[in-house]
């Protein structure tokens, strides 16, 4: 009976460990290839890891998204990614987020001025 309990536990934890090594692996591999600029390659191991949670990976995955890289540009994305990665105290999210908040603030402040002026909304946002 003990040997079958033995032989349960090993059943249940090889998987459990075989996930966490692949998930680390992803996650290695991702950020390698990011720091390389192979940025395709970079999206597709750290986007699972964005998905689980991992503010690094997401702080990433917003980066490309921001600058087209790798991906399609995609700020509305951008912004998802790198708000949640910023929210679980990813550094260089917080400071993304600062810059991106303001900016949003400014380009509100030209719309608004310019709106007021009677300028043609196509010429402000494109």
């Amino acid at each position: 009976m003990r040997s079958i309990s033995r032989l349960l536990l090993i059943l249940i934890f090889i998987p459990l460990l075989a996930a966490c090594i692949s998930s680390a692996y992803n996650l290695h591999e991702g950020i390698q290839s990011f720091k390389a600029q192979d940025y395709r390659r970079a999206f597709i191991r750290l986007k699972p890891e964005a998905a689980k949670g991992q503010p690094d990976a997401q702080y990433a995955i917003g980066y490309m998204y921001y600058y087209g890289q790798g991906v399609v540009e995609d700020r509305k994305k951008a912004w998802y990614w790198i708000n949640m990665a910023a929210e679980a105290g990813q550094p260089d999210a917080v400071v993304a987020t600062k810059i991106l908040e303001r900016g949003s603030l400014e380009k509100k402040k030209i719309f608004q001025s310019k709106k007021l002026q009677n300028y043609p909304v196509e010429k402000i946002l494109f």
